[in-house]
């Protein structure tokens, strides 16, 4: 057995449960994490952002899924599911798509740790479904990117009563959002020194926060938004 890895208590893509899967304690920083759009009044709008911090496209766009079957048999419904998900496996390299699980930090699906994946109840008695999330590169618009995931999708064949269905929207991901500390904190200096400037020569700038977590949300279709929880102040020499 796997042991359970150490997530971040974050709410995405609903309320659905994902296994923990084996991570590499040693393994510095982040892996490949899930985005969100953080909306309030306006689409993608987060009103306590601050205003420096450094966009850039996200990495890959995923898919959730859900795999089921509602044969009556209950070993016939695990045979099912993992039928279809290793049809899926076998599939997902050539279409350039990969298979991945977790709530905040990805896991790829492999078929040596598939079968690690639960199956939970699907709103009957006799019926169970695997969770589970597809992932593509994201190399031009959501739109390319959704089309390519529906592709793949309709290519795994079903088996039995087994049935393969996305349950979610599109989402996006970066990898290892960590690696990006020092041009966050380039960006701040930069426009604090910017703002100090045209005080004049007799103010400086005291900025706090730069230490904290690198943090992000979701910005455009496309695009996220990295950022650390700085503060500055432009104070008399």
């Amino acid at each position: 057995m796997m042991k359970p890895a150490f997530f971040l208590a974050v709410a995405i893509l609903g309320a659905v449960a994902f296994p923990a899967f084996a991570q590499d304690a040693n393994a510095p920083g982040l892996g490949e994490v899930v985005i969100t759009g953080n909306r309030l009044s306006a689409r993608y709008a987060q009103q306590d952002r601050p205003v420096v911090g450094l966009r850039r496209q996200a990495d890959s766009a995923v898919l959730q899924l859900s795999i089921a079957s509602d044969s009556r048999d209950e070993a016939t419904r695990k045979r099912e599911i993992h039928t279809i998900l290793l049809a899926a496996l076998d599939r997902a390299a050539a279409a350039g798509v990969e298979m991945v699980t977790g709530s905040f930090e990805l896991v790829p699906v492999t078929r040596a740790n598939y079968q690690e994946l639960p199956l939970v109840s699907a709103g009957r008695v006799d019926t169970s479904q695997a969770n589970v999330m597809i992932k593509v590169k994201l190399a031009g618009s959501v739109v390319a990117a959704e089309q390519r995931l529906d592709a793949f999708i309709k290519s795994v064949p079903r088996t039995g009563r087994g049935t393969i269905d996305k349950t979610g929207a599109l989402a996006l991901t970066i990898v290892n959002p960590d690696q990006y500390r020092d041009a966050i904190v380039t960006l701040v200096a930069d426009n604090a020194r910017h703002y100090a400037a045209i005080f004049g020569p007799d103010y400086a700038v005291q900025v706090t926060g730069i230490d904290g977590q690198v943090l992000w949300s979701q910005v455009s279709g496309t695009d996220v938004f990295l950022y650390v929880p700085y503060r500055y102040t432009i104070l008399p020499k």
